[in-house]
C-alpha cells in the first residue's frame, strides 16, 4: 500500500512540474508581448519552441500515461477558447488571423499532436520507443518553429506559394537543420540518457550512428512534408508523418538492434 501511494505521489509531483513548466513558457510569451511590446509572431514562437518541452518529464513518471493528461488539458482549454477569450487570454499564442476568427487553431493542433503521439507510445506500452515520437515532436517544435521566422527574414526574395502557404529555400533549410538537431536531442535523451532508456545505449554505449541516421531521415522527411502541407496543417502533418516514417525506418531492419 505504501509503495502504491509513493508511486501516485511521484506521478502527481511530475505532473505538477510539467503543468508549471508549460504555464511558465506561456506566461513568458505573454510577458514579452505586454511588457517588452514584442509582436505576437515573436511571442507565439517562444511558446512553439519551448512549450512542448514538457514532454521531457515523461521518463520520470511511474505511470508514463499520466503525461498525456498534461497535453490533454491544453487541448481542452485551447479548444474551448473562442471569440473574445482568444484576444483576452491567448494573445501570446494567436496569429493575427486567429484573433479575427476567434480561435487558436495552430496551438490547438500543436497540443493535439503532442497528446496523440504521447498517448500512442504510453498507453500502447511502447514507452521504451518514445524517443521516436519525441523526435517527431521536437522536429515540429524546433524545425517547424524556426522555419517560418528564418524564411520570412532571409528568404523574402526566394518565396514560393505551395498549397496556399509561402515557402522559401531558407525556411526549408532551417526546418531541416533545426529539425535534425531537435531529433538528435530528443533521441539522445529519451533513447540513451533518461531513466530506463536503453535502446539507443545498450550496455551504456550510445549508438550515435543510429541517432544521427534516424534524425536525418526524420528531418529530411519533415522538410518535404512541410513543403507540401496545406496551409495551417503542418502542426499535424509534420510530427505525425515524420514519426511514422522514423518508426518504419527503425523497424524495417535498417535499424535492427
Amino acid at each position: 500500500m505504501q509503495i502504491e501511494l509513493a508511486i501516485d505521489f511521484v506521478d502527481i509531483v511530475v505532473f505538477i512540474i510539467a503543468i508549471f513548466y508549460a504555464l511558465l513558457v506561456i506566461g513568458a510569451g505573454e510577458l514579452a508581448r505586454r511588457k517588452l511590446k514584442l509582436g505576437p509572431n515573436f511571442t507565439r514562437k517562444i511558446v512553439h519552441l519551448f512549450a512542448g518541452g514538457a514532454i521531457w518529464t515523461v521518463p520520470f513518471y511511474t505511470h508514463p500515461w499520466v503525461a498525456v493528461l498534461v497535453a490533454l488539458i491544453f487541448v481542452i482549454v485551447l479548444g474551448l477558447a473562442t471569440g473574445e477569450k482568444v484576444g483576452k487570454y491567448f494573445s501570446a499564442l494567436a496569429r493575427p488571423e486567429d484573433l479575427e476568427q476567434g480561435s487558436v487553431r495552430g496551438p490547438f493542433w500543436y497540443a493535439v499532436s503532442i497528446t496523440v503521439i504521447t498517448a500512442i507510445f504510453t498507453f500502447g506500452n511502447l514507452v521504451q520507443f518514445y524517443f521516436i515520437g519525441a523526435a517527431g515532436i521536437h522536429i515540429m517544435m524546433l524545425g517547424d518553429g524556426l522555419s517560418a521566422p528564418i524564411g520570412m527574414k532571409y528568404g523574402q526574395n526566394h518565396m514560393y506559394t505551395i498549397f496556399g502557404s509561402k515557402r522559401s529555400i531558407h525556411g526549408c533549410a532551417a526546418l531541416f537543420i533545426f529539425g535534425f538537431l531537435g531529433a538528435v536531442m530528443a533521441m539522445l535523451f529519451f533513447g540513451a540518457i533518461a531513466p530506463g532508456a536503453r535502446y539507443l545505449a545498450p550496455g551504456g554505449q550510445i549508438l550515435w550512428t543510429y541517432i544521427l541516421a534516424l534524425s536525418l531521415i526524420g528531418a529530411g522527411s519533415a522538410t518535404l512534408i512541410e513543403l507540401f502541407s496545406p496551409k495551417g496543417t503542418d502542426n499535424v502533418t509534420v510530427p505525425f508523418l515524420s514519426t511514422a516514417i522514423m518508426w518504419l525506418a527503425f523497424f524495417s531492419g535498417l535499424f535492427f538492434l
